[in-house]
């Protein structure tokens, strides 16, 4: 479809080929804004476009030559220049850095230094930091992480309001300033970088080689997790005093729960012999179960969230689930939902040993389960250390909690990854079978 586009071509072309962005055609694409922040042989301007699936937040370089190695962030021509993604070019991403450093504007775009915060120089290498999803992240000079929201939602993201919170909390990376349009809509953020950090992914799917292979071990991982779980009650717990808490209202996240298996029973027949008691699961039980507390809590947690680094875990991106609205984001959920989110991961390193193995022995299963139980356990009883939460009693919820997330797997792999299905739906029938 041709788009309805005023000074910044190939947009249209361009944005679907983007990871970040959710759908193979943009449909008809409007410039919002563009607001300049680079001039002279080198210019950038910070665009936000208008398309059938929201809005987007795209920095554009423009150059009468383009250097070899930005071919492949051309956007479009435009009288005789070339415009492309300004965060594939180190000047124009050091110029945003120096930009915050310094709290200048750019516009309506607004980029500010935290409180009390000097930004370092930006000295250095510019690069990508692992995988864009739904956001890009560029590392600078070793030291600092500049992350740009693609999509733009109205008002802050949650993100930036739980680094603001959680700038003394030792299990995050300090925030060192913000990009926000019209002094309401985030942009971007600027944290510390963690050098020399291991994944929680990498670090879980190593250990569970090694258990499967019976190969000496280059982490005592079951004693890590138990130190992962304190670093998630401990944001926890500082997330409360400084947000709140309120009683759970366990009728309105039934609902919820129902809500979302409705949806994957569309999408998931095989599950439909399974839907009488996943109703019980997440809807009677949910009502009946004992009283809870809610909070702001990470909303989106899982071994690739987590960082471990010089002998500590550290909490990364606070966004939430991405393709939510801020407000739903933001809402007050119960501390659990984080902890079900991290039982899962564990579940699905497995289950990728599983799918991606050439064969699978009795034996490798027998080590497999053994090994998710062991991390599952190690990690619960490292927050209930320092949380103080009672297993037993929130049993019921936490197992509501991680059925909701498995459901939730179930419909994401069906849209993107049909090839690994079988591992939430294993994950779902063993759930719901233990749910009595």
């Amino acid at each position: 479809m041709t788009a309805a586009i005023t000074g910044l071509p190939g947009l249209d072309d361009w944005l679907p080929r983007q990871r970040w962005f959710p759908a193979e055609d943009a449909g008809e694409v409007i410039v919002e804004r563009v607001e300049p922040f680079a001039d002279g042989p080198v210019r950038g301007v910070i665009a936000v476009v208008g398309t059938a699936h929201g809005r987007f937040h795209v920095p554009v370089g423009i150059r009468a030559d383009l250097p070899p190695g930005l071919a492949d962030a051309v956007i479009g021509v435009a009288a005789g220049e070339v415009h492309y993604d300004a965060l594939a070019d180190p000047e124009l991403v050091t110029r945003l850095y120096e930009l915050v450093a310094r709290s200048g504007t750019a516009g309506a775009v607004a980029f500010r230094a935290e409180p009390g915060v000097d930004l370092p120089e930006p000295a250095g290498d510019v690069r990508p930091m692992g995988v864009e999803q739904s956001n890009t992240s560029l590392v600078i000079g070793g030291h600092s992480v500049l992350k740009a929201f693609r999509r733009v939602w109205p008002g802050e993201n949650p993100d930036l309001t739980l680094h603001r919170v959680l700038r003394d909390s030792l299990y995050v990376p300090r925030l060192l300033g913000s990009i926000t349009l019209d002094g309401t809509d985030t942009l971007g953020l600027v944290e510390s970088f963690v050098d020399g950090g291991v994944e929680g992914w990498e670090a879980a799917r190593a250990d569970m080689g090694h258990a499967l292979t019976g190969t000496p071990r280059e982490l005592d991982l079951v004693g890590e997790l138990g130190r992962l779980g304190v670093a998630v009650a401990a944001v926890h717990a500082d997330l409360g005093r400084s947000l709140g808490t309120a009683p759970a209202d366990h009728e309105a996240l039934a609902d919820r729960f129902l809500t979302r298996l409705a949806e994957t029973l569309e999408v998931a027949p095989t599950l439909r012999p399974y839907g009488a008691a996943l109703r019980v699961a997440l809807g009677d039980r949910v009502r009946a179960a004992a009283p809870g507390e809610v909070q702001r809590v990470h909303g989106d947690l899982h071994l690739g969230q987590v960082l471990r680094s010089n002998g500590r875990w550290l909490l990364l991106d606070f966004e939430g689930e991405p393709s939510a609205p801020p407000a739903e984001r933001a809402r007050p959920d119960s501390p659990l939902r984080d902890v079900a989110g991290m039982l899962r991961s564990l579940d699905y390193v497995a289950g990728h040993h599983r799918l991606t193995a050439t064969y699978w022995s009795v034996e490798d299963e027998r080590r497999s389960r053994h090994w998710v139980h062991d991390t599952q356990r190690a990690f619960l009883a490292g927050y209930a250390s320092e949380s103080g939460l009672d297993l037993r009693a929130a049993s019921t919820v936490l197992r509501a909690y991680q059925l909701d997330k498995a459901l939730y797997e179930v419909r994401y792999e069906a849209a993107n990854r049909p090839g690994w299905l079988p591992v939430p739906l294993r994950a779902v029938r063993e759930l719901v079978g233990g749910s009595s």
